[in-house]
Parts: C-alpha cells; sequence; structure tokens
C-alpha cells in the first residue's frame, strides 16, 4: 500500500479532474499527502467530487479557451505536480468531421495541455523549483482506431507534446512523461458501445478491459521520485493490446 505521505507537501493540479481517471488521481493523490487542486468544466461532477473530499479545491474551467483558462491557471498557487488529463472523443469518419469537430479535439486535448503546461512550467521557473507533469493520451497515439480519426491525431500530438517538453524542461528541474492507455473502464469507453468494446477485449491479450486504479497507479509511479530517471517516456498500459 502507498504510503500516505508519498507526496506529502506537493501541491498537485489535475485537469479533467471531475470523474473517470482524473477524479481517482485526485483522490489518490489527495489521500497520499498532496494538496489537490482539481479541474473540470462540469459543475456538477466538481461538486459531487468535493462532497466526497472537502479539502480538495475545485475550479471550473473550459480547456477550450485558452484566455480564460490561462488568467485561472495564473491566479491558482504554483503546483509541483501536474496531470494533464482532460479529453474528448467524437466518433465518425473523417470524411464527416467538420472544421470545429477538429478544432475542438485539438483545442481540449493538445492546446489546454500546453496551455496549462506552459504556465505552471513558468512559476516553477520563475521560483527555481523542481516539478513533474504527466500527459495523459492514450494507445491512439500510437495505433490508428477507425471511427475515431480526429481523437487518435489530438493524441497523437499530446505524445509528442510530451516529448517536446522534457527535452526542453528538463534541463529546468521539470520532468515530464506520459501515460497511454488502453481499452480502460471510463464512461468515455461507452461511447464504444458494447460491440465495440467486445472487439478490443478480443484483440487484448489479457482478455479484459483496464480498470481505472490500474492508469492511477501508473501516473502516480511517473508523479513520484520512484521515477526519478524516467523523462520523455509514455508509459503504454493496454494489456498488450498494441502487440496484437
Amino acid at each position: 500500500m502507498a504510503s500516505k505521505s508519498r507526496f506529502s507537501g506537493k501541491i498537485a493540479l489535475v485537469t479533467g479532474a471531475g470523474r473517470g481517471i482524473g477524479r481517482e488521481t485526485a483522490q489518490a493523490l489527495y489521500e497520499q499527502g498532496a494538496k489537490v487542486i482539481a479541474l473540470d468544466i462540469v459543475e456538477e461532477f466538481l461538486q459531487n467530487l468535493k462532497i466526497s473530499y472537502p479539502e480538495i479545491s475545485t475550479v471550473r474551467v473550459n480547456l477550450a479557451d485558452w484566455k480564460s483558462t490561462k488568467e485561472t491557471i495564473e491566479g491558482l498557487p504554483t503546483v509541483d505536480l501536474l496531470v494533464n488529463n482532460a479529453g474528448l472523443l467524437k466518433l465518425g469518419p473523417m470524411l464527416d468531421m467538420t472544421e470545429e469537430d477538429i478544432s475542438l479535439h485539438l483545442d481540449v486535448n493538445l492546446k489546454g495541455y500546453l496551455n496549462v503546461a506552459q504556465v505552471v512550467a513558468r512559476q516553477l521557473i520563475a521560483e527555481k523549483r523542481k516539478g513533474t507533469f504527466v500527459n495523459v493520451a492514450s494507445v491512439a497515439a500510437n495505433k490508428p482506431f477507425v471511427g475515431a480519426g480526429a481523437y487518435c491525431i489530438s493524441k497523437s500530438a499530446v505524445q509528442m507534446l510530451t516529448e517536446v517538453l522534457a527535452c526542453e524542461l528538463g534541463p529546468q528541474g521539470i520532468r515530464v512523461n506520459g501515460i497511454n492507455p488502453g481499452c480502460v473502464s471510463t464512461d468515455m469507453l461507452q461511447l464504444y458501445g458494447e460491440k465495440g468494446i467486445q472487439k478490443s477485449i478480443e484483440r487484448t491479450p489479457i482478455g479484459r478491459v483496464g480498470e481505472i486504479s490500474e492508469v492511477v497507479n501508473g501516473i502516480l509511479f511517473l508523479l513520484s521520485d520512484e521515477s526519478s530517471y524516467i523523462n520523455g517516456h509514455s508509459l503504454v498500459l493496454d494489456g498488450g493490446l498494441l502487440k496484437n
């Protein structure tokens, strides 16, 4: 069992913290000693999180709004640990994707990550403090999935963003890594329907979907001192899906 003081004295910021991977990451960080700031676009999700964990600070923000997000993050305390997790998925053939569809994927899944990372990194550098970032991408960054093209493109860009930031921020004492989950039991997974989920399970060598807790464990590892020499790496958690 992880120590309740594993992240003691650290301030952690988690985006998309209202449900799923983001919520469980925020909870775990709090339970392991961090002071947590949870961001989400849905006020109801934040209120529910606050009921369960009153000491977690919650902030409503729309990551697709660059200016508002930037101002919001600049108004928060400087954080030591950043988990860029918020994301969206709209299914459909690429030939049916509108300019608005593509822009929204990039605004949230990519630009939102960069915007938050920029503000946090600048604050850490100005205060000469070290930090650790984890960007949640997807195996869709490594493999095309028919019907999820816009999502694949955005997550592939997130993986490269992770690598570039790792190179640029490493000398400043800031490590940046990524997590690429496969088929995991989140609300987003339900968008694929029973047939789509079953198809993914059949292609996964261990024969099941992943649990959110398994992804969270990977995130916490990359945030912790246990991974102090890991930088610019995207940890694939997919039950072997990419090998099949």
